[in-house]
């Protein structure tokens, strides 16, 4: 009898879900059964600062030029002449790429001996030279020291595995300007005095 009465008191009550739960909701008194409702309104994130590289002590690089051609250094030689301060790199077979990158003198490292290499000057370029062929000749030298106005040292780092690395030391963080010229091909590079 009192399993009977709860059976007629649960089904005039409504249908239940297995979980217990009416299946029609109730409107809250404060709201109407049509109004969505607010979201409250969340803290803006604030932006996280990511990184961004270091500009250029040299304003003017990197540059890159040259050809695919392959290429053997036969000589780097340096001049100085009125108003700037010249490097030539000649070669035999061809114009290389090439590319100009602004480095810290104090920093520059034998890409293969991974011993640091000794560069004069207050700013520094690292001249990548692509596309090699050796043996390479060099009939003034590969530690060149003018102790010019603007450009202190050249120093051939390596000529590996079809890549030569040079290191520049300058007085001063000066915008070079390369061009390339052929018969024989150059690559030359001129330094503005400051």
């Amino acid at each position: 009898m009192a399993l009977a009465a709860v059976i007629v008191l649960l089904g005039a009550c409504g249908s239940t879900s297995p979980a217990g739960y009416s299946s029609s909701p109730t409107p809250s008194p404060s709201s109407s059964p049509s109004a969505e409702p607010t979201p409250s309104p969340s803290p803006t994130p604030s932006p996280i600062a990511s990184p961004s590289p270091s500009p250029s002590p040299i304003a003017c690089l990197p540059q890159q030029g040259g050809t695919s051609s392959r290429a053997t250094i036969t000589d780097v030689r340096v001049g100085s002449h009125q108003g700037y301060d010249r490097l030539v790199i000649e070669f035999s077979g061809g114009l290389p790429e090439y590319k100009l990158v602004a480095q810290d003198p104090s920093t520059f490292v034998g890409p293969y001996s991974g011993k640091p290499v000794s560069v004069a000057g207050s700013a520094g370029i690292h001249l990548f030279i692509y596309n090699m062929d050796i043996p390479p000749s060099f009939q003034h030298g590969t530690n060149l020291r003018p102790g010019y106005g603007v450009l202190k040292q050249v120093v051939v780092m390596a000529v590996l595995e079809g890549q030569a690395d040079i290191a520049l030391g300058l007085g001063g963080a000066a915008c070079p300007s390369a061009s390339t010229l052929s018969n024989p091909y150059r690559l030359v590079i001129d330094f503005p005095a400051q």
